[in-house]
């Protein structure tokens, strides 16, 4: 954007005098065309002479007086307002793309539904201002003191708050892709429900900030202060969140699917339970998101909360392979049934066997399950008898149980004055201890791993 002129151009000289002299009646109401107009602090000071300022000049704060004026659906394209006082006005549905306000006292003006496409806003000085639905892309506000302002539904895409302060800002609902943060503080500003995808917040304050189910995809959360800040339901997918403390945060349900997370401080029951994604139904995304978490509670050395990450993210994967063997059932594709199918069962197999290799409890009661299930199969084949005694089949509890414990523990029959007879009793001697050794090896592995932790 190209620099104002300092000095009233002589092509709208007759204009800017209409303009002005309207102004100065206090009972006419204010122009409503200023399109093109220079009417800025610099290029008005060189029109009051000596002796008591114009009535259309605010001699206390510089600039052009128009506090408390209606300026509803007023024509301002282009118009140059810089250092204006606009304290209260009414600027309603006022067209003003590419308009300067730069410098200007904005308190409690009223800017509803104006279009102020491109219009800079550098270094105003005004809090509670309204912008609601106004559509200011591009706009910018840099250096902006503008606490407890309102930007609810604006259209906000590409604009730069870069060094603002806008504590306790209210922008819910509000569109803003793109849009610059940088350095900016937000502490207690409301921002629920805001579309912040690619928003660059390098070095912004966002304490006690509400970000409740903003979409916050490819974000810049570069240095980023959030203490306090409620991030529920947000997507922070794709968003960089290196080496930030979000442990006072509150992340109920947050999404992490292709976040940057190394260093971040936070713990699993922050999420509530689940990410977003697994709450939404969308398996995939949720595998990724928690692929993200796992990797960040390993680069904290958070081992348990690790631990916990990967079984929900093996979880995500079978609830994924379910989904599709479904789809594959009412599409009538064999092929894609039996490979999905095949992953949903032998996922589910491997949690209830181990919780995919995370729980030795698990295992051990797969243990007693193989023994139990062993001793009864030998009961129901007659095929252990007493070595000793008359060389009957037994059917003692204890002796069908104590076999097929031992057998689970050793490679070869045990000696306990029992023996197997008969090809089937054989094989089921085999197989159990088959699978003891399989449990053995398994148990040592899981063992292995929480030592190491």
């Amino acid at each position: 954007m190209q620099p104002a002129p300092s000095t009233i151009d002589d092509a709208t000289a007759a204009r800017v005098e209409a303009a002005l002299a309207a102004l100065s009646r206090a009972d006419a109401g204010a122009p409503t065309d200023l399109k093109g107009l220079v009417l800025s602090r610099a290029a008005l000071a060189d029109r009051i002479g000596e002796g008591p300022a114009p009535p259309w000049w605010d001699a206390v704060r510089c600039g052009l007086a128009l506090a408390g004026r209606d300026l509803s659906g007023a024509g301002l394209e282009g118009t140059d307002l810089s250092g204006a006082n606009l304290s209260g006005a009414r600027m309603a549905g006022a067209l003003g793309r590419s308009a300067r306000f730069t410098g200007a006292t904005i308190e409690e003006t009223d800017f509803t539904g104006a279009d102020l496409s491109g219009a800079c806003f550098r270094e105003v000085a005004g809090g509670e201002v309204r912008f609601d639905e106004a559509m200011l892309e591009d706009a910018r506000f840099d250096g902006a003191a503008m606490r407890f302002a309102r930007f609810p539904r604006a259209l906000l895409d590409g604009a730069a708050f870069n060094g603002a302060d806008l504590w306790g800002a209210v922008l819910t609902g509000a569109d803003a892709d793109y849009t610059l943060f940088r350095g900016t503080r937000l502490d207690e500003a409301r921002l629920d429900d805001v579309n912040l995808t690619h928003a660059d917040f390098e070095g912004a304050s966002l304490k006690k900030a509400r970000l409740t189910g903003s979409r916050l995809r490819g974000a810049n959360f570069t240095g980023v202060k959030l203490d306090g800040a409620d991030l529920s339901k947000a997507d922070l997918s794709e968003t960089s969140l290196v080496r930030l403390n979000l442990s006072t945060c509150t992340l109920t349900h947050a999404r992490f699917a292709g976040a940057w997370l190394n260093g971040t401080r936070m713990r699993s029951e922050q999420l509530g339970g689940a990410v977003g994604e697994e709450i939404d139904g969308d398996y995939h995304g949720a595998q990724s998101s928690y692929l993200a978490l796992e990797q960040n509670f390993k680069s904290i050395g958070a081992k348990e909360e690790a631990s916990w990450a990967y079984k929900r993210g093996r979880r995500m994967g079978r609830m994924q392979a379910g989904l599709e063997a479904g789809q594959a059932w009412q599409a009538r594709d064999g092929r894609a049934l039996s490979r999905h199918g095949y992953r949903w069962v032998s996922d589910r197999f491997v949690e209830w066997l181990c919780d995919y290799g995370e729980s030795l409890s698990r295992i051990a009661r797969a243990f007693l399950i193989v023994i139990f299930v062993f001793a009864a199969l030998y009961g129901l084949a007659g095929g252990l008898i007493r070595e000793v005694g008359d060389g009957r089949a037994t059917y003692n509890p204890l002796d069908l149980v104590s076999y097929s414990a031992l057998n689970m523990m050793t490679a070869n029959p045990p000696e306990i004055g029992i023996k197997p007879v008969g090809r089937f009793t054989n094989l089921l001697v085999g197989l159990e201890g088959a699978a003891g050794i399989i449990l053995m090896g398994l148990f040592g592995f899981v063992l292995g791993n929480r030592l190491r932790r």
